[in-house]
């Protein structure tokens, strides 16, 4: 009886759980795939990252095995499988490898054993200032990721590779520094996302392509001391938020666009020493009242400084020397009260040193040799107490300067040769010790050489 109620029960439970079963199984068997899913892939995850981990780790030491030997021994951290822990090496969350930071470490090799490739998360590589050599290979590429490549201040030489110009991720690139030729490509367009681009200083040569125009993020472009030739294109107006320009020391030709006057932002603008650029400069240039530094020196520009000079009110740097500039100094440039160094020497200026020139107080350097300025130093120079260097040599200036340059303690460096001066040179001209360079020949000077010039110790040359 007892065996019979049992068998009753197990039979009321079995069909109890066949029913359940039957109606719960695709949700347990779900549950079962997606735990089992799971699973699987967070041990690929795993073991997705430990091959990464290990492909780096292995890149980087075949690299580091290429090098010269001594620099093999400043790498000396660089062992084992965990690059993180690496000098120089920084790597993300997964622990995969962002960024390379061997700046100033003195290494010497190539990167043609680099396998970039190896580096699917890499945002940064930085060499600056080392001795690599060699050409930059193409696989640079394969970084696909890469936000900033700093090649600086090495030998490399060669062309940039084609492959650079599809790192559409870039936003610092530079290669300044460096022994790099050819063309700047068309395709420098690609890298619509710059904002600092550094080519200064290597032999790179053909004209600036219009595409230039199309890197509308970029803030910072140097393209100096390189063999650049043809105009500066038109388009270069286009790079409205730039606020560094450096296109000096080339062979460019032509005029300075006025579409340059569209890059309000600005606060940087050299465009110096490219003896084929001519005619005047752009009048919007003097409208553009960001700029602290204006450097247009060493070129072939005509025509004459404007009033509306006085709009570049954040001026702090004003260098026009060396060019074919005439008219007179307009009086105006007296509202340039940031200014700390004006440089107008060599040119054709002509008519008297304005009276204003006397509210920039906070001059260190006025340079205004080698022009046709007439008439007398105006006394308000005397209020320039932090002036060092004053270049009024081979002008057709008068009159007498004693009283003008007791006011001025600290001069190093006072040249006034070749004008038409007279009287005395003042008797506290060394007084301070500061002046090293003294020119005052061919001008019509009379009584005894000052006290102070005989013990000036610091004088390293005087023509009297």
């Amino acid at each position: 009886m007892v065996a019979i109620k049992i068998l009753a029960r197990w039979r009321i439970l079995f069909s109890f759980l066949l029913v359940f079963l039957t109606h719960s199984s695709p949700q347990v068997a779900c549950f079962s795939k997606i735990v089992s899913s799971a699973s699987a892939a967070s041990t690929a995850t795993a073991r997705d990252q430990a091959a990464t981990k290990d492909s780096e780790a292995n890149a980087l030491l075949e690299w580091k095995d290429s090098l010269e030997k001594p620099s093999q021994d400043l790498l000396s951290t660089w062992k084992g499988s965990s690059p993180c822990k690496w000098e120089g090496i920084q790597c993300d969350e997964p622990k995969s490898v962002s960024s390379i930071n061997l700046t100033d470490f003195g290494l010497e090799g190539t990167l043609h054993t680099l396998n970039f490739s190896s580096f699917p998360n890499l945002l940064s590589l930085n060499i600056y200032n080392n001795s690599f050599y060699g050409t930059i290979p193409p696989q640079i590429g394969n970084m696909s990721k890469v936000n900033v490549l700093n090649f600086s201040a090495n030998s490399f030489r060669g062309s940039i590779p084609q492959e650079m110009w599809t790192l559409r991720s870039l936003h610092g690139l530079d290669l300044s520094l460096c022994q790099l030729s050819g063309a700047i490509p068309n395709s420098i367009a690609n890298l619509s996302n710059l904002s600092y681009l550094d080519l200064g200083k290597n032999k790179f040569s053909g004209h600036i392509p219009p595409e230039i125009g199309k890197l509308n993020k970029l803030e910072y472009l140097n393209f100096a001391v390189n063999n650049l030739s043809g105009p500066i294109p038109q388009e270069i107006g286009m790079l409205t938020n730039l606020k560094n320009i450096d296109l000096s020391i080339n062979s460019l030709c032509g005029t300075i666009p006025e579409t340059i006057g569209n890059m309000s932002n600005l606060n940087l603008l050299r465009i110096a020493n490219n003896s084929l650029l001519s005619g005047p400069i752009p009048s919007s240039i003097w409208n553009m009242s960001n700029l602290t530094l204006l450097h247009l020196y060493g070129n072939n520009h005509s025509g004459s400084i404007p009033a509306s000079i006085e709009n570049l009110v954040n001026l702090e740097q004003l260098a026009l020397l060396s060019n074919h500039l005439s008219g007179s100094i307009p009086s105006t440039i007296g509202n340039l009260t940031k200014l700390t160094m004006l440089y107008l020497r060599f040119n054709n200026l002509s008519g008297s040193i304005p009276p204003s020139i006397g509210n920039l107080i906070k001059l260190v350097a006025l340079a205004l040799q080698g022009n046709n300025l007439s008439g007398t130093i105006p006394a308000t120079i005397g209020n320039l107490k932090r002036l060092t260097i004053l270049e009024l040599s081979n002008n057709k200036l008068n009159g007498s300067i004693r009283q003008v340059l007791n006011n001025i303690p600290n001069l190093s460096s006072l040249l006034i040769a070749d004008n038409d001066f007279t009287g005395h040179l003042p008797p506290q001209i060394c007084s301070a010790g500061s002046l090293m360079f003294l020119s005052a020949q061919h001008n019509h000077f009379t009584g005894p050489v000052p006290r102070s010039l005989k013990n000036c110790h610091s004088a390293t040359e005087a023509l009297i």
